[in-house]
């Protein structure tokens, strides 16, 4: 799963979808994400005691304001947001034909609406690489067992 915010949306719902939605992670399960990515346990820590996280109440992506979320980004390195295509719809592109460089099998965008995501997937079609998925289902989400009714 890659996070895929374009530079096209606009920079408060960019914000709520990268701060924001890590921040909401961090909030439910931060100690597992932390280990798995092997990140520094004292910056979760610190996010936590943080008074502006603990004061909104509930989900960062769902209540925080812009300006809690600009706050919220100050807490978190760059590596923890790093972990996503933003940019512009190129370069988002780009980070998807990084996934699969270093082994993935697909990559499901995550974190933006259809609408958001179609010029980034206009962009990876100039970029795609030639016969690298012909044998693939063009809808991967269609098992073969649904596909053969």
């Amino acid at each position: 799963m890659l996070a895929t915010v374009g530079e096209h949306i606009d920079e408060d719902l960019r914000l709520k979808k990268l701060v924001g939605r890590l921040g909401t992670y961090l909030q439910g399960y931060g100690d597992l994400l932390v280990r798995v990515n092997g990140w520094d346990p004292a910056v979760l820590e610190a996010f936590r005691a943080d008074d502006i996280v603990r004061g909104v109440g509930g989900a960062l992506d769902a209540i925080a304001s812009p300006d809690e979320l600009r706050h919220v980004a100050t807490l978190l390195p760059d590596e923890w947001l790093d972990a996503s295509a933003t940019g512009t719809a190129a370069e988002c592109a780009s980070r998807v034909l990084d996934q699969f460089a270093v082994g993935a099998g697909g990559v499901i965008l995550h974190g933006a609406t259809p609408d958001e995501l179609a010029p980034v997937v206009e962009a990876y079609r100039a970029v795609r690489p030639a016969g690298r998925f012909d044998a693939l289902a063009a809808n991967p989400g269609i098992t073969r067992s649904f596909s053969a009714r």
